[in-house]
């Protein structure tokens, strides 16, 4: 099925249109001062190089009711100003959020499905995959799709794609965002429940033992300056010349406009939970620990079948490639980075969310972003929990740095200074020399239902920026998804590299029980 023709030219569609209201304003003049102007980091996801969706799939358990999902985002969602306007330049040139007139049928599609595609396993994960390449939204229409799917598959009775322009929000703020449009399943009157993060000091977390609490708070803060200037220095040189070895993961510039699967696996919580008290770490610990494992079993593993004389052409192509670069396969040699977008402004809570839609108050909001880069190391390690150590002390150095508000505000001054073309190049370069995204998002503790449909499961990914991989864990329900959306021309087999992940994280669990 071509996504860009059956679901985006000719869909069942509903004509219902949502007008704005006009708050009294006479003088244009006026009205646009009054408009809220589009983030740096939205302006950066607006030009065509860095074009980014966030993609999620919620599967369910009932068959949908077009007519009330309709009606739950009319009265919910539609309300968000960001979900009911376009970016438009104002008088100065600058981009911002204008109201417009939304058309339900022009975000609430139905599409016509071949019915031998419904036989597929898979048939959300194809469908979002096609959907992440699929040709950019209608930029005189709010940016953000939901397809209704009534095909049951093995695992769901129907499920909801949403497709978001990530100049709409973080991923985390939509997740938020959406989530305060659910109501637990068991008590429809009560929103999910979602564990707060809660964020430590940065000097409290570089404590020096015997010291003076004076001296030790010194120390600490000449800490932080230190390793915000290495991170710094680090992060300029991956912008204007430091780049991953090219490994079999290791994507190109261009291939974010390439064809994409998508593959996920589940694992419970409480067995992270348990390899997490096994290292005295976090969650966040143990998931990187476990994306670091499986990585480094894949890389093993493609590294192998180079060396094999039945290595097709392609892949032959490629060693030679590293050995003409005088690249190392050793693990210890490589270089294999990750970069995560931080939101600097702290995420709005599903209370003041559905307050906000319920009535029109203003919330919190806005791509306030910065990035990080982490090193993922890549040596073979004897005993799986290292994998996870080795998280443990990475994260750990990172909360001793201001690298992501440093990142936001240099984004920002270079946006004023030399414009938003500028801008997105050097983010363009920073994306493209590092290797894979990596995130985690925290769902409900509970089963929730979307406008009265419950939900099993939720299945987030992201495209459009020049990574060949891209890894996300979310929460929800109690269980753990890995998800792995990867660029096929350079990954052909995904699914390999999702399921090295868990058995890197069962050999994880198996250590820890000892």
């Amino acid at each position: 099925m071509d996504v860009a023709g059956d679901v985006l030219g000719k869909p069942r569609l509903w004509k219902i249109a949502v007008k704005k209201e006009n708050k009294g304003c006479t003088d244009g003049e006026e009205e646009i001062n009054e408009f809220e102007p589009v983030t740096p980091a939205g302006r950066v996801f607006s030009q065509p190089a860095l074009y980014c969706y966030i993609i999620t799939i919620f599967k369910l358990k009932t068959q949908i009711d077009v007519e009330t999902i309709k009606s739950g985002l009319e009265s919910s969602l539609l309300k968000h100003k960001r979900f009911s306007s376009v970016m438009e330049k104002d008088k100065n040139g600058k981009l911002i959020w204008v109201p417009a007139e939304v058309n339900i049928c022009d975000h609430v599609l139905v599409p016509c499905i071949d019915p031998e595609e419904n036989e597929s396993s898979d048939f959300y994960e194809n469908y979002s995959a096609r959907l992440a390449s699929a040709p950019p939204l209608d930029s005189s229409r709010p940016q953000w799709q939901f397809h209704l799917l009534n095909v049951k598959s093995q695992d769901a009775a129907s499920g909801i794609v949403m497709r978001v322009h990530h100049s709409l929000g973080d991923g985390v703020s939509l997740m938020s965002l959406l989530l305060a449009c659910t109501r637990q399943h068991a008590d429809p009157n009560l929103l999910p429940t979602i564990p707060r993060q809660t964020r430590s000091s940065r000097i409290a977390g570089a404590k020096f033992r015997g010291l003076p609490l004076p001296l030790g708070i010194l120390l600490g803060m000449l800490l932080v300056v230190w390793y915000t200037v290495v991170d710094i220095l680090y992060f300029a040189a991956t912008i204007i010349w430091l780049k991953d070895s090219l490994t079999p993961i290791k994507g190109y510039p261009g291939v974010e406009s390439g064809p994409k699967k998508i593959v996920h696996q589940s694992i419970s919580l409480e067995d992270i939970k348990l390899v997490k008290d096994a290292i005295k770490g976090t969650v966040n610990d143990v998931m990187l620990g476990i994306t670091s494992a499986g990585i480094t079993r894949y890389l093993e593993r493609r590294y192998k079948e180079e060396r094999s004389e039945n290595a097709d052409a392609d892949t032959k192509k490629k060693a030679e490639q590293r050995k003409k670069n005088g690249e190392s396969v050793l693990p210890s040699k490589l270089r294999v980075r990750s970069t995560i977008l931080v939101n600097t402004r702290p995420a709005p809570g599903l209370h003041e969310l559905a307050e906000m839609m319920e009535s029109g108050n203003k919330a919190r909001w806005g791509n306030n972003l910065g990035y990080v880069i982490l090193s993922l190391p890549t040596e073979k390690r004897k005993n799986p929990l290292d994998y996870a150590h080795a998280a443990a002390a990475i994260f750990r150095r990172k909360k001793l740095s201001l690298e992501a508000p440093f990142t936001y505000a240099s984004g920002t001054l270079l946006l004023h200074l030399a414009g938003v073309k500028a801008a997105t190049i050097l983010t363009y370069n920073m994306i493209a020399n590092t290797t894979f995204s990596f995130s985690n998002m925290v769902g409900p503790l509970q089963e929730v239902e979307f406008f009265g449909h419950p939900i099993m499961d939720i299945i987030p990914t992201v495209s459009g920026h020049p990574h060949a991989l891209t890894m996300h864990f979310q929460t929800y329900m109690g269980k753990v998804t890995l998800v792995v959306s990867a660029a096929t021309d350079v990954i052909a087999d995904p699914k390999q590299l999702c399921l090295d992940c868990i058995d890197a994280f069962h050999s994880m669990k198996q250590a820890a029980a000892v």
